[in-house]
């Protein structure tokens, strides 16, 4: 397995590459958990407070191997401040990078049709952030976190069958 990820933000189409040192492995086992009930189909505070995830895999063969979530801000009401996409194969991360490019609600700077190698997670910054700055404090942390939590998920998952 790959041991970092690119991690792209669409607004402005900076480009890092996330080593897998850089994520605690606790942080990576306390997402887990909400990764399979956003996967289960249900929205999910994270521990953030006033924040919550929903979401869902893609993948041909069923195999769940993308994963798009919308990042709640939820007061005053529930808005959508982040679409994020994890890709771990290229084929589903195809679709996703244009759908990401669809739903985004601010300009990208990164062209649809040229997707990152996989692994990858990249974020489509909505409107709602706008209302909610203070997720610009950790909004960048979370996203390379949740992307190694549902690739190392996925990994896990394809050494048990």
């Amino acid at each position: 397995m790959k041991r970092h990820i690119a991690h792209v933000t669409l607004t402005t189409g900076h480009v890092r590459l996330s080593p897998r040192h850089e994520v605690d492995g606790a942080v990576v086992a306390a997402l887990r958990p909400l990764i399979e009930e956003v996967v289960s189909g249900k929205t999910v505070p994270i521990p953030v407070p006033d924040y919550s995830i929903s979401g869902r895999t893609s993948g041909e063969d069923g195999a769940g191997r993308c994963l798009s979530v919308i990042v709640w801000g939820e007061k005053p009401q529930p808005e959508p401040i982040c679409t994020i996409g994890i890709a771990a194969h290229s084929r589903c991360g195809a679709r996703l990078w244009r759908s990401l490019h669809e739903v985004a609600t601010r300009p990208a700077a990164t062209d649809p049709s040229r997707q990152p190698t996989a692994l990858w997670v990249a974020a489509a910054l909505q409107t709602g952030l706008e209302r909610h700055p203070d997720a610009l404090v950790w909004l960048g942390d979370f996203e390379r976190c949740l992307a190694w939590a549902f690739i190392e998920r996925r990994h896990s998952q394809h050494a048990r069958d």
